[in-house]
């Protein structure tokens, strides 16, 4: 899956773009992408615009992550929309994949469940396997869009092998969110090695001029049940973390009021169902490819346990 290994960009790595127009949105300086042409994408993916803040077709505000990778190999990246939500009954959850052509986003396919690209081809482009309610589907490419199977005209191939599939995640959405004080995000900045220059807190030192947006605690929630918080910490920009475009730092507060550093790494973290010992959640790190690494806790530190996607075992990239 060579091709489908060529991601460019993974969401937190367009954040920078929309921050003053669509803040919300997420989006990043070094995607190239304007405010105008984000907007439109997120459109055509079936998050309009609201108040400055996507939101999904049953009028609610969203987060969709985003990727953009190459799936026909013209070296122009297509976008993949994933969400998580009740919304989407009865999976909850929703993707899109979009093609650019000329100044403006058009979609390939959208809908609900979860879609895999397969390692065989049609004109060109990645077969597609859908997985909802309704059971699992190919879909090739016919020209225009993405049509069953059955429509196109070429003999079915075989996907790639997959083995047995652990538990989805679980979005950061869904765990309690709290309240950090101001000394405690101090504590827990200091703790994954920032410091504050200028106003902000930062890690990287990009040079002025450079794609980079500073340190923000993502998320705050006690994430191992022992009563006391972790803080997810993010910094983006792609001269300190390439075309993943985004590290992470995973810090927790221990009993004495002090915070620990439990692991950090390139990449946008997912909290899994799945956990190691001590009731620390697996964490998946989200990055380059359709296989991303699965970290697990074993009493001392966070260690690479398995490589899957969108809840199922995968080979990982080359």
């Amino acid at each position: 899956m060579k091709t489908a290994n060529r991601w460019l960009l993974r969401t937190a790595s367009i954040r920078c773009c929309l921050a003053l127009a669509l803040a919300p949105l997420s989006a990043g300086a070094q995607s190239g992408m304007s405010q105008a042409e984000a907007a439109q994408l997120y459109s055509a993916a079936g998050f309009p615009i609201a108040g400055n803040q996507p939101v999904n077709r049953c009028g609610k505000p969203a987060r969709p992550r985003v990727t953009f990778v190459d799936i026909n190999g013209d070296k122009r990246p297509e976008a993949l929309f994933i969400d998580e939500d009740a919304c989407y009954a009865p999976s909850g959850r929703y993707f899109a994949v979009l093609t650019k052509e000329g100044a403006s986003w058009r979609p390939l396919i959208s809908g609900t469940g979860s879609i895999q690209a397969l390692s065989t081809k049609t004109a060109g482009w990645l077969d597609m396997r859908i997985t909802d309610s309704g059971g699992t589907r190919t879909l090739r490419y016919d020209g225009r869009t993405y049509a069953a199977a059955a429509a196109v005209s070429q003999p079915a191939q075989r996907p790639l092998p997959q083995a047995a599939q652990p538990a989805p995640a679980e979005p950061a959405a869904r765990r309690a969110a709290t309240a950090l004080s101001t000394a405690d995000e101090g504590a827990a900045f200091k703790a994954a090695g920032f410091t504050k220059r200028g106003g902000a807190w930062r890690s990287c030192d990009a040079p002025a001029g450079a794609s980079s947006t500073p340190g923000t605690i993502e998320q705050a929630a006690d994430l191992n049940g022992d009563g006391l918080p972790e803080a997810v910490i993010t910094e983006g920009g792609t001269y300190c973390y390439g075309n993943t475009g985004q590290a992470f730092w995973l810090v927790s507060k221990l009993a004495t009021g002090s915070w620990k550093l439990m692991t950090n790494g390139t990449g946008i973290p997912e909290f899994l169902r799945t956990k190691g010992a001590d009731g620390w959640p697996d964490v998946s790190v989200g990055g380059p490819g359709f296989c991303f690494p699965v970290e697990r806790w074993n009493g001392k530190e966070y260690k690479l346990q398995r490589w899957e996607y969108e809840g199922k075992a995968c080979k990982p990239p080359r």
